[in-house]
């Protein structure tokens, strides 16, 4: 019966079967209703709310996704619901005194057969940084070509920001999975962290590296055409800013005009690149509060995988990338730096994530969507592209095209 219902509503509404259908306004078929409590017991008194939040429930099983808003009590009650199993994301934002700041939590794997049930959902909040990942290309060209993977990072901001420092890694498990770790920490404090497979650093002195608003740079696998050495791929990568050159080794070469990170953390490092995996990491850009010492270490019980512990505090932006939609639910990250996920679905296509533009300034700067949630934030590109939308290039490179 179950199977009938769910085939009249895609024939009565031509959903496809890569997209999301909002069957908010559909006609009650077998629906269930549940009940929602949105509240913010890990956020600071001084911290402002917003008036209400976004609770959407989504069915990633059967492609469906209905969403409300609270009430300003943070409840609400949500009556179209398709019995199946769900993941509730909730989302709200406030601007304030110059920043805004965005909420975000989720429950994960509901199953809701019966009507009436009651969740509570705990949401963190996190204040808008300026720096943010805006395109990620990951999962390589056809012919299992990888070595032209590269991370694009913004000022989306309104004020100069120094990339002096910056920290750029991607969080273990390497790949999603229903993998768990239950990580020993010093301070016996897992919940503050994050834990780092690898860590690259900018160098510089605290003020050698400017980016204005508008302007981006690219930290590249390998600072090389790849287009001319692969026609598959899609980049050249010779006027990227840095790149994550390994020493000691002469397998790839070293652009010398391209910056080199400092590699600090390499517990997930290959002998001859860092190649993140194909099918998506988990990448966080943090400045830490002081020296990595790549000596010490973190291990999960019952596992010998070593990681570098990051406070969450320190993060500046984080983003959660799967192998497809049945992975998101598989995170690797807490809620807080990333409530969702995004995914190109396949693997050597040449295609990335990148975010959605969300306004443009009277003088042509782009300010794109940064609600910690990357499923809401990022779009799938059929093609990688770097600075893509025709954004800046700092003054200090003078080697870019």
């Amino acid at each position: 019966m179950r199977k009938y219902i769910l085939l009249v509503l895609i024939l009565l509404t031509a959903v496809s079967c890569e997209q999301f259908k909002d069957i908010q306004n559909v006609d009650a078929i077998a629906q269930i209703g549940a009940n929602v409590s949105v509240t913010t017991t890990t956020v600071a008194a001084d911290v402002p709310r917003p008036d209400s939040y976004v609770v959407k429930f989504t069915n990633y099983d059967d492609k469906y996704e209905v969403s409300s808003k609270t009430d300003a009590n943070g409840k609400v009650a949500v009556n179209d619901i398709i019995p199946g199993k769900y993941t509730v994301t909730v989302s709200g934002e406030i601007a304030y005194k110059g920043f805004t700041y965005y909420y975000s939590g989720s429950l994960t794997n509901i199953n809701i057969i019966e009507s009436g049930k009651s969740y509570n959902v705990d949401v963190v909040a996190s204040k808008a940084g300026s720096l943010i990942l805006k395109e990620i290309y990951f999962n390589g060209a056809s012919g299992y070509y990888f070595k032209d993977q590269f991370y694009e990072i913004y000022n989306n901001g309104d004020e100069v920001q120094y990339v002096d420092k910056l920290c750029i890694g991607n969080i273990l498990p390497t790949t999603a999975s229903t993998t768990t770790y239950e990580w020993i920490v010093p301070d016996g404090h897992p919940e503050n962290y994050i834990y780092m497979a690898s860590v690259w650093q900018v160098p510089g002195d605290g003020n050698d590296y400017p980016v204005k608003p508008g302007e981006s740079i690219i930290i590249a696998q390998g600072a090389q055409n790849h287009h001319a050495l692969r026609p598959a791929s899609p980049v050249d990568l010779s006027g990227a800013e840095f790149e994550t050159f390994i020493v000691n080794q002469t397998v790839n070469p070293d652009n010398p005009n391209s910056i080199n990170m400092d590699l600090r953390v390499d517990f997930n490092v290959f002998g001859t690149q860092w190649l993140v995996t194909v099918f998506g990491g988990a990448y966080a850009i943090f400045i830490p509060e002081e020296t990595i010492d790549n000596t010490t270490w973190v291990t999960p019980k019952g596992s010998s995988s070593k990681a570098k512990e990051v406070l969450i505090e320190t993060v500046i932006d984080a983003v959660e990338i799967v192998n497809n939609a049945t992975k998101i639910t598989q995170k690797r990250m807490p809620t807080s730096l990333d409530a969702g996920a995004t995914y190109t679905g396949a693997t050597y296509t040449g295609k990335s994530v990148s975010r959605r533009i969300r306004e443009v300034k009277e003088d042509g700067r782009i300010i794109y969507w940064d609600t910690n949630n990357s499923t809401e934030d990022f779009q799938v590109n059929p093609q990688a592209v770097v600075r893509r939308d025709g954004v800046g290039v700092p003054s200090w490179n003078t080697w870019a095209k």
